[in-house]
């Protein structure tokens, strides 16, 4: 799932960056999906509020890519290539960047997410109330903050099961890392 500004102008450029890079990593965009919601058991705060535009992307794999692991590989250095390059767009749409996440870029997990309570979950992406709809697991993670107010840049990394704590420790730890980046290589990765 990737979360998109909610206005075309805003949306189009992000989409051409994610489609871009997708080929340039030697894969092939099958197509687009809008994600169905449905915002009624929002409240009147969460139906005034922006919120961003939901869709899914589908990436053919190449047939230079003979494992599902490589595959799932070749994702993330998509999903990292197209967060940085909107990250560091100079268009002046600053909706790019307050809007724009991806959620999961992965051919064997399906993530929905949102700032939504856990009841709301299941009304808001009416995709989880679909009798074709099947997990092996499902996991609702209810977050209650006292020190910042929801929005959707500030949405849990998590794409696989994890806990950051408190906001303020996730910043650290993404600051940590970025400032070592530089010294992870693996030659599973390259080329």
């Amino acid at each position: 799932m990737i979360f998109f500004p909610g206005d075309r102008e805003d949306r189009l450029p992000c989409e051409k960056v994610v489609e871009r890079i997708v080929e340039e990593e030697g894969q092939e965009v099958l197509g687009w999906r809008k994600v169905p919601t449905g915002n009624s058991y929002l409240g009147q705060y969460g139906q005034r509020r922006p919120n961003p535009r939901y869709g899914k992307l589908f990436i053919g794999r190449s047939d230079d890519l003979e494992t599902e692991l490589d595959f799932e590989r070749k994702l993330y250095v998509i999903r990292r290539r197209v967060t940085r390059a909107v990250e560091e767009t100079e268009h002046g749409y600053q909706a790019e960047k307050d809007f724009f996440y991806i959620c999961s870029l992965s051919s064997r997990t399906l993530i929905y997410k949102g700032t939504l309570t856990s009841t709301q979950l299941r009304e808001f992406y009416p995709d989880l109330q679909d009798s074709e709809m099947e997990s092996a697991l499902a996991l609702v993670h209810s977050r209650f903050s006292t020190n910042t107010f929801p929005s959707w840049k500030l949405a849990h990394p998590y794409r696989y099961l994890i806990h950051n704590g408190e906001i303020n420790t996730l910043r650290g730890n993404q600051n940590w890392m970025h400032a070592r980046e530089s010294r992870f290589t693996t030659e599973l990765f390259r080329g």
